[in-house]
């Protein structure tokens, strides 16, 4: 029985042996496979370093413009443009999508503003992705005094 099994009488089990003992080869198809996840791994991390730095960059942004519109005052203007410099600074062209409103209450003597981008990111095969820049700041307005604000007592 052991005859009829033989490498001799069947190419392909000779071919297989072969194949087996032969470790030619054997670094590519490793390299072929192990290629693409290292790929998806690096842009995953390229992706969430790009959301992490326009978080931080909004964050940031609107936390100075309004503290500039509320130590001049409420000059609204002064704030947005600092906003608008520091976007550009750290986003460039990608600074044109975000959405930035201020608001002064004058009766609390102070300023709020909000920052938001809903079209962060656009990823080739997957579309708009769903993470949101968002930020907000609150700022006391510096610089006076007159009694407690207006409606309080």
């Amino acid at each position: 029985m052991k005859s009829l099994l033989s490498r001799k009488n069947f190419p392909f089990v000779r071919c297989c042996a072969r194949w087996s003992r032969d470790a030619r080869g054997q670094g590519l198809i490793e390299w072929t496979v192990a290629l693409p996840l290292f790929l998806l791994l690096c842009a995953g991390i390229a992706f969430y370093a790009w959301t992490w730095w326009n978080q931080v960059t909004a964050a940031a942004a609107i936390h100075d413009g309004v503290y500039v519109a509320a130590i001049r005052r409420g000059d609204m203007g002064a704030g947005y443009g600092r906003i608008r410099e520091m976007l550009n600074a750290s986003v460039g062209k990608f600074s044109n999508q975000y959405s930035v409103r201020l608001t002064r209450q004058s009766g609390m003597r102070s300023v709020s503003g909000e920052l938001s981008n809903p079209n962060s990111v656009k990823l080739p095969f997957l579309g708009r992705m769903l993470f949101n820049i968002r930020a907000s700041s609150f700022q006391r307005a510096e610089r006076f005094y007159g009694g407690p604000p207006q409606g309080w007592w």
